[in-house]
């Protein structure tokens, strides 16, 4: 989630009329909580589902049909713009996916400028996910020369002056000298480095870490490049209809670029079959077609009586379900009559869950930190940075990223994704998470198994093996279990450091020091020491 600053006379100037304290306090039932409101600016939380509200433009636009100063879709065009922009193999394993635009006659005042800025970098911190999924480069077209060519290099191999610099750096000098220069560790998997250059060979960028003090936008900029690379083609095309249609709200003329057989923006809306009886039975409302179609159009949708019209910059709505909560949230959630719904039986708490909040208290008890991570993760974090023999896996039918492709079997990775995330915190890191993992059983209708895992770490300067073990000691002890720790030979441990959880002859787990090459693996610096727990086989040995 992230939280974005307005100004209020920018935000009155693009809604057409001066938003009241009355406005801005309705427009939270759209999901944004508003968290300050002060003389000439107000700041409100946008959701991660809503990217497109993370800019003044976006956010306005939104808020227009939704408090009713205009209704139903907006629609966007595009000329050609005549750019070229060829794609060279050499970037397919590196940074595949690059989508283009062109802005014509653009007016940067400072609010402009101000906003561009912002929405840059709440989407690189966002769904760019750090930069790593999607990086965003602003352009001055009238500085370059087309066509543009997209391609990898070696490190050593171009020379460019940087952003915010006067001297030209190679990329690798980049990496070293330049404030910017720890984002090429995304690129670290890679011998060979992404830039875009122009006819000349001048380059315009060196994604996803720095653009060229050439190209840089100033208020006296009138034509806009804008290039978008990322590693999911649909996060990239999503996040150049967001910018695009954002500076369209201002007036100004969008073009499409040519990248190899394909243009890019595609500003069309898409078209999602909703049946009206299944939106009401859902709600429990009694929505006439008429009423249907002015409360989508207040959530900025068309309908042309069969299919709902969403608009390109909302890739949040996939499915009809997400049609229906867009409904709600038009209708209005405050609208709704609470009530106890008429069930059989009184609810009460799942006996494991009580078990593995008990251990959870425990290992808060002792000092550690609860993580809470995704169950999808891919094969690279699972086994391979880990040092584990590829193993088989419940796989993502339709992956919609290349980091979510299988089913978590361990908690670990999880956590040592989570370490490297952090490494700009203090120390020493005390981590655990009580999670499921999937493993894949034929026997099972559904062809997988869910178990529920404990795992811990500790990641400090100085750490070793009898600093985890005497944690999992207290909490075996606390669980009242009796246990023994054999000595295990295991790739993603050192060697003599590692052993297997013994209760009785069954084995529940794991403990050890992470081997050094994981670590690398992970760009951590510090030693690690972990232990995984079989949670879900402890609690029926207990019950």
């Amino acid at each position: 989630m992230a939280v974005v600053e307005f100004s209020l006379k920018d935000l009155d100037k693009l809604a057409g009329k001066k938003l009241t304290k009355e406005h801005l306090e309705k427009i939270p039932m759209m999901g944004c909580p508003l968290e300050k409101l002060e003389k000439d600016k107000v700041l409100y939380e946008v959701f991660p589902n809503r990217p497109d509200m993370l800019s003044t433009e976006g956010f306005t636009r939104a808020a227009r049909t939704f408090l009713g100063f205009s209704k139903g879709l907006v629609s966007y065009k595009t000329l050609p713009s005549g750019i070229r922009l060829h794609v060279e193999k050499s970037v397919s394993n590196v940074r595949p996916h690059i989508a283009a635009a062109v802005v014509r006659n653009a007016r940067l005042t400072h609010d402009v400028i101000a906003s561009l800025v912002q929405v840059q970098e709440k989407i690189h911190d966002t769904m760019g996910r750090k930069r790593k999924k999607v990086a965003i480069g602003l352009h001055d077209l009238d500085k370059v020369k087309q066509p543009f060519r997209y391609k990898a290099v070696m490190p050593d191999e171009i020379k460019f002056i940087p952003l915010g610099k006067k001297e030209k750096m190679t990329l690798g000098e980049i990496e070293k000298k330049h404030e910017k220069g720890g984002y090429v560790s995304i690129l670290k998997h890679a011998k060979r480095w992404p830039v875009i250059v122009d006819k000349n060979n001048d380059v315009l960028s060196f994604p996803p870490v720095i653009n060229g003090e050439l190209t840089r936008v100033t208020e006296k900029t009138k034509n806009l490049f804008i290039d978008i690379t990322g590693l999911h083609e649909g996060a990239v095309n999503h996040a150049l209809n967001i910018i695009v249609t954002s500076l369209a709200e201002r007036g100004f003329k969008i073009e499409t670029v040519s990248i190899n057989k394909k243009k890019t923006p595609n500003l069309n809306p898409r078209r999602i079959l909703v049946n009206l009886d299944y939106v009401n039975k859902l709600l429990d409302l009694d929505l006439s077609k008429s009423e249907f179609t002015e409360t989508i159009a207040r959530m900025g949708f068309g309908f042309d009586g069969k299919y709902v019209l969403v608009p390109c910059y909302r890739a949040d709505i996939m499915h009809e379900i997400d049609v229906v909560e867009d409904v709600a949230i038009g209708h209005g959630y405050e609208k709704f009559e609470p009530r106890v719904p008429k069930v059989p039986t009184i609810a009460q708490r799942y006996d494991m869950e009580e078990f593995s909040e008990f251990a959870s208290n425990l290992m808060k008890g002792m000092g550690f930190q609860e993580a809470v991570s995704m169950i999808l993760t891919n094969e690279i974090d699972e086994f391979e940075k880990m040092l584990i023999k590829k193993e088989d896996a419940c796989e993502t039918l339709n992956p919609v990223s290349v980091e979510c492709t299988i089913c978590r079997k361990n908690l670990l990775p999880s956590l040592m994704d989570v370490l490297a995330q952090n490494l700009h915190r203090e120390y020493p890191q005390k981590i655990f998470e009580i999670g499921y993992t999937v493993v894949p059983d034929k026997e099972s209708e559904t062809g997988s198994m869910d178990m529920l895992k404990l795992a811990a770490v500790i990641s400090n300067s100085r750490v070793s093996y009898e600093d985890i073990s005497s944690v999992l000691d207290a909490l075996l002890n606390q669980l009242g279990l009796s246990y023994k720790f054999n000595p295990l030979k295991h790739p993603s441990f050192i060697e003599g450091r590692a052993a297997e959880i013994k209760i009785g002859d069954e084995q529940f787990g794991t403990i050890g020091e992470i081997h050094p090459q994981v670590l690398n693996n992970w760009k951590l610096e510090k030693p690690v020491v972990a232990f995984e727990l079989d949670l879900q086989k402890v609690f029926y040995l207990k019950k």
